[in-house]
């Protein structure tokens, strides 16, 4: 492909080819190939679509990545949380509970995967919004390629925008001719995968395209079934207490039972298909429109302990290792997607194009999840039961989630309108987002203080809104011969609604609630085990339904936020294939509420109140983001180089946790352990404060010598935090001088309902979670003739330095709260003929092995960390055939 001309210099002939480039564009038969480009003088150029229309990567003012389908398919990328190490300071993570997936770029994310929750990086497909982090699950097939947009996209991208943007763009179908391929893949852990497309032309104006995977692995995972039995911890003379045991597990026996390694936490079961059609009307009109399904059928993943870190010490994980779990619950995912997606545009003459783009998606998930995946008090460790109840350490953690059924709806449209002459350019356009999301998810804490009985939640959602409308205009003006001046702008107005939506249930365990009447501890309370896993049935708890659970709150509410934001930014041409470009851009995400919550706890505030109601409302998050760039093509055309230096103003910072939101009257003294036991907690988002991100990010491509290809990137990151006055340090605090670690602070009692309950630590100038300081990569692949064959060995290797997962930013080497630093290593070895009619390749990832962390938290039952990990080394074996 020739190089696009400069943007805002084109003759009319180039402009009516360079609004062509708009429209749909012509698919690949299959994943390039080396040998498609094997005596390749020059780099091919990059086309993407940042700015809302088709433009040369290397002119266009924005820090973005493209990766081609080739570059997915060699790496083994089949879903979004492959992406991690691919692009400079972008990172992936995953909430197991609920299967959100967490994007971060340069240091700004999202915790909050509720139905009315937000990320901060927009996921596009094909550049159209998806709303729900969940669907990032899913399988990413037949794509052209994917662009990772860095720093604030809030005037084209909109909503959500506040970190990047992510567009994910599926390959189109092609006119030309009849052609197809079909990859299949075997791999360790049992790992057997196919790919197939299609592509029919029926005419010189309609074609079809249609593409299928499936994916299926056996968990890395060993998964054992949790039938342990101590029974509760009773008095003895000698004050050390006795264990109970009845010959009847301890945790719930409802859903136990055994599971083989393809259905253990930490498996494969999905698959995907797409349908595609093009069509081109008129010479002025062209659609497009596809039809994609999507089901997930996998256990999910599982917390595990991270026993590098707790070897040594008397939580160490023992001769199984790290891949091992002891789990009640076995994982269920039961997710599916359809999605219907339709483009049409108008080419209303040479210069100007109308286009209109849809979007409706159905999301379908029920899941179960062991929350506790295991864990378990040391015996020496357990509280002993007297009379009056064990306030402190269970002799079972028994803990689980369950989505039973859930159904996101979401209608997605934005019009634009493109126009373009000899010395400026614009697009305008309106954005329409409505979800409408319904959930009934319940949480399980069977064995809790104080006399070892259940207690749970219940929230049915029939009905929570989200709708977002937004108007924006963008355009860039030739001022001078190579200088060009772009100015945007985006008003946004933002809504959520929660429509007869009910929370139930208690925090407390001090009566037998949960057994609905279906059973009757053996004793009174406090003087044996009140059930076992056995007493448990389903007409009891989430199984039973939300009739079950005491105190129900109906959560009827709305609010509205609004927004303008911006963009301002100048590029110079210093050639014809070299430019520097700086930019002021804006990003926001809206404010957003929880469930309605009784702030005194259930009982009495201490001011004498009762029963006052909070739905947890939380304001906005912007972020204002300056950049430098360059970007250039050197030495014929065989070096590209991009390099951005980016400054952030992050504001309003969305932080999602447990947090003190009142405080209640108490019939008891705190213990000393638990001098806040009158603080009342709730699960919520809140802002916490500002941020200051700075950092430096370089890109390369270079064909250093025949048949060679070297790529890779260099990032710097400086993300810390300028104020956060409420930060509670309450990690580990029981163990920190046992590990040498600084002790937590003491809980503030003072008279700042704001700081109350918590232990205030001063984070100014910690790092940022999921904000490495340094990370880089290296991608050599070279191509060898064999006579009529092609051997191409390709080696890539990415690094990145420690990562904190929360803004304490804890060093210690046993309790930290902390990715240490690693170095991947991926390789492939592919042979195919010079016709390309097959091709053989062997692949691995992640051979270094590497043990990585991408969400963390502390344990429930002692003194280590309890996190979930990107898979251990992955190989296997392709073969693709093309006709």
């Amino acid at each position: 492909m020739r190089n696009l001309p400069s943007p805002l210099r084109l003759r009319p002939t180039a402009l009516a080819a360079t609004l062509m480039l708009s429209l749909p564009v012509q698919a690949q038969q299959a994943p390039s190939s080396p040998a498609e480009t094997r005596d390749k003088k020059e780099l091919p150029q990059v086309v993407v679509t940042a700015t809302r229309t088709a433009t040369d990567l290397l002119k266009t003012p924005v820090s973005v990545t493209a990766l081609k389908a080739d570059d997915l398919v060699r790496d083994n990328v089949k879903e979004m949380m492959d992406l991690t190490g691919m692009v400079p300071n972008l990172q992936l993570g995953l909430s197991n509970g609920d299967s959100g997936v967490l994007a971060a770029i340069r240091g700004v994310t999202s915790t909050n995967f509720t139905e009315i929750g937000d990320p901060a990086v927009g996921i596009h497909i094909d550049g159209i919004y998806s709303p729900r982090p969940q669907g990032s699950l899913a399988l990413m097939f037949d794509l052209d390629q994917v662009e990772v947009l860095r720093g604030a996209q809030g005037t084209l991208f909109g909503r959500n925008s506040t970190a990047g943007v992510v567009n994910i763009i599926p390959a189109k179908p092609d006119f030309k001719s009849n052609y197809g391929w079909v990859s299949a893949q075997l791999g360790n852990y049992k790992g057997r995968q196919l790919r197939a497309v299609h592509n029919q032309s029926l005419g010189e104006n309609f074609a079809l395209r249609a593409a299928l995977m499936v994916d299926k692995r056996d968990s890395y995972i060993e998964q054992e079934q949790d039938l342990r039995d101590r029974g509760v911890k009773l008095p003895t003379p000698d004050g050390k207490g006795r264990f109970t045991p009845d010959g009847k597990p301890d945790s719930d026996q409802r859903l136990n039972r055994k599971v083989g390694p393809s259905e253990a936490y930490g498996n494969s079961d999905q698959w995907a298909a797409r349908l595609t059609a093009r069509w081109a009307i008129s010479k002025t009109l062209e659609w497009t429109g596809g039809f994609e399904h999507y089901q997930n059928s996998g256990a999910g993943d599982v917390g595990l302990k991270d026993c590098e870190m707790a070897a040594g010490t008397r939580w160490a994980c023992g001769p199984k290792g790290q891949w091992h779990a002891i789990i009640n619950v076995p994982g269920k995912i039961d997710m599916s997607i359809d999605t219907l997606r339709s483009n049409l545009v108008w080419k209303l003459d040479e210069r100007t194009e109308l286009g209109y783009k849809l979007a409706y998606a159905v999301q379908q998930r029920a899941q179960n999840h062991d929350d506790d995946g295991g864990q378990s008090w040391l015996d020496s460790e357990v509280d002993v039961m007297q009379p009056w109840g064990n306030w402190g350490r269970q002799h079972a953690l028994d803990r689980a989630s369950y989505t039973l059924d859930s159904r996101y709806k979401s209608w997605v449209h934005e019009l634009q309108l493109k126009q373009q002459t000899r010395n400026w350019r614009y697009v305008a356009g309106a954005f329409l987002l409505d979800e409408k999301n319904q959930i009934n998810f319940a949480q399980d804490m069977l064995v809790e203080a104080p006399y070892g009985m259940p207690y749970g939640q219940f929230y049915a959602q029939p009905d929570r809104r989200i709708a977002s409308r937004g108007l924006f205009a963008q355009g860039d003006l030739q001022l001078a011969d190579r200088l060009t001046g772009t100015a945007g702008i985006r008003f946004s107005r933002d809504k959520r609604s929660d429509n007869g939506g009910i929370s139930a249930g208690l925090w407390d365990a001090g009566t037998p609630w949960y057994y609905n009447g279906k059973h009757t501890p053996p004793c009174v309370p406090g003087l044996c085990t009140p059930h076992n896993g056995s007493d448990l049935s389903l007409a009891m708890g989430p199984f039973a339904g939300l009739g079950v659970y005491p105190s129900p709150v109906v959560n009827s509410y709305s609010k509205s936020w609004s927004k303008t934001t911006y963009r301002l930014g100048l590029q110079y041409d210093l050639s014809k294939t070299d430019m520097v470009f700086a930019s002021l851009a804006t990003g926001y995400r809206p404010g957003g509420f929880g469930d309605k919550f009784d702030t005194c706890g259930g009982g009495t505030c201490v001011d004498g109140g009762s029963k006052k109601y909070s739905f947890l409302d939380y304001g906005p998050e912007t972020t204002r983001n300056i950049e430098i760039g360059y970007k250039g093509r050197h030495y014929g055309n065989k070096l590209e180089l991009s390099a951005t230096y980016f400054n952030t103003q992050y504001k309003g910072m969305h932080v999602t946790g447990m947090t003190a939101v009142g405080q209640k009257k108490l019939d008891r003294t705190c213990a000393d352990w638990e001098p806040a036991c009158d603080v009342v907690n709730a699960w919520k988002t809140e802002n916490i404060g500002d941020a200051k991100i700075q950092g430096l990010e370089l890109e390369f491509k270079l064909l250093p010598w025949a048949g060679g290809n070297l790529s890779g990137y260099l990032s710097w990151l400086d993300a810390k935090v300028k104020s956060y006055p409420t930060y509670d340090d309450s990690w580990m605090c029981g163990y920190r001088k046992d590990f040498g670690a600084p002790e937590c602070a003491p809980v503030y009692m003072g008279s700042d309902p704001s700081k109350r309950g918590r232990r205030i630590l001063d984070v100014t100038g910690h790092q940022l979670p999921y904000a490495p300081k340094t990370s880089f990569a290296l991608n050599y692949a070279h191509e060898l003739g064999l006579g009529d064959y092609r051997l191409t060995p390709s080696v890539g290797m990415r690094y990145q330095s420690r990562m904190y997962f929360s803004v304490r930013n804890l060093g210690n080497d046993k309790i930290g709260d902390y990715q240490k630093a690693y170095t991947n290593w991926n390789a492939s070895l592919r042979i195919a003929p010079a016709s390309e009619d097959w091709s053989v390749e062997l692949w691995g990832t992640n051979l270094s092995n590497n043990i990585v962390k991408n969400w963390m938290g502390q344990g429930l039952a002692g003194g280590y960390t309890f996190n979930s990990y990107n898979p251990p080394r992955m190989y296997g074996l392709r073969a693709t055939f093309n006709y």
